[in-house]
C-alpha cells in the first residue's frame, strides 16, 4: 500500500462547529423521561438484529472519533465507509491516516485529518497492547484495570475513554442479571425512587431485542450522504445521562 504524502487543500470545507449533542444532561426524572420519548422516536428506525449481541466497543470508538460534536450520522456514515473499503481491522490498521482522511473528505468533518491520525494511532495501539483489534475484553476488566489500559493507550483520547466506559456503564445497567446498584448510585438514582425503577424496566423492555445500545441512526443512505434523521443513536442519547460523558483532551 502506498506511503506517498497528500497534498491537502487549506481551504477543505468543514462543517461549522454547533452546540455538543452529547452535553451531559441534569441527573433526574425529567432527563430520564426525555431519553425514553427520544429513544422511543429513534428506534422506530432501527430493526432488531435477528440475534441479540453486544456492541463492538471498536465501532463504537470509531464511532466517536468520527461524530464527535457532530450529529451521530456522520460517524455512522465514517464506519460504513471504512467497513466497505478495507478487508478487515488488520488492513486498516496498516493504512496512513491521509487515505482515510481521502475516503471521507466528502463529509465536511471538522479537523479529519487529526481525527483520522488518531483513529490510526487507536487502532495501533490496541493491536499492540491485544495482538488484536478488539476491545470486548474491557467488559471483565474492573473499573481500576480499565483505567490502567486507558491510561497505556494515550491514542485513546480522554473523550474517547470516557464514551467507553459510560456506553460500558449504560450498558450494565440495561442488559446485567447482576444488581444495578452501583450503576443506579453513578446515574444519581436512589434505589428506592419509584421514577428511578419504573425508567430502568422501561429502558431494559425497549432495548432487549437488540441485546446491545445501537450507534446507527437508521439505514445508510444510498448517496453516501450522513443520515441525519435523528441526531443521536441510542448510545449517544444515553451516555448523557452520565457525568462526564463528553470529554475533550
Amino acid at each position: 500500500m502506498t506511503t506517498k504524502k497528500k497534498s491537502r487543500s487549506a481551504a477543505e470545507p468543514e462543517t461549522a462547529a454547533a452546540p455538543d449533542p452529547r452535553e451531559p444532561l441534569p441527573q433526574n426524572a425529567a432527563s430520564w423521561q426525555a431519553v425514553l420519548g427520544e429513544l422511543e422516536t429513534v428506534l422506530k428506525d432501527i430493526p432488531p438484529p435477528a440475534e441479540p449481541k453486544p456492541n463492538d466497543l471498536v465501532e463504537a470508538m470509531l464511532h466517536i472519533h468520527f461524530a464527535d460534536g457532530l450529529a451521530c450520522g456522520y460517524g455512522q456514515e465514517a464506519r460504513r465507509r471504512i467497513a466497505e473499503s478495507f478487508v478487515d481491522r488488520n488492513e486498516f490498521r496498516v493504512t496512513e491516516a491521509f487515505e482515510v482522511e481521502e475516503l471521507l473528505s466528502d463529509l465536511g468533518i471538522p479537523k479529519l485529518f487529526e481525527r483520522c491520525t488518531w483513529v490510526r494511532e487507536s487502532v495501533s495501539q490496541t493491536y499492540n497492547d491485544q495482538n488484536g483489534v478488539n476491545l470486548d475484553f474491557l467488559r471483565n476488566l474492573g473499573v481500576g484495570d480499565r483505567s490502567n489500559f486507558f491510561q497505556r493507550s494515550p491514542a485513546l483520547r480522554p473523550h474517547v475513554a470516557a464514551f467507553l466506559n459510560n456506553v460500558l456503564t449504560i450498558e450494565e445497567l440495561c442488559f446485567s442479571d447482576k444488581s444495578t446498584l452501583r450503576v443506579q448510585q453513578k446515574l444519581g438514582m436512589d434505589p428506592k425512587d419509584e421514577k428511578a425503577n419504573a425508567f430502568i424496566a422501561q429502558l431494559r423492555a425497549m432495548l432487549k431485542p437488540y441485546g446491545h445500545l445501537p450507534l446507527c441512526v437508521g439505514k445508510d443512505l444510498p448517496s453516501g450522504k450522513p443520515n441525519l434523521d435523528h441526531v443521536l443513536s441510542p448510545a449517544c442519547i444515553l451516555v448523557r445521562l452520565l457525568p462526564g460523558a463528553k470529554k475533550r483532551g
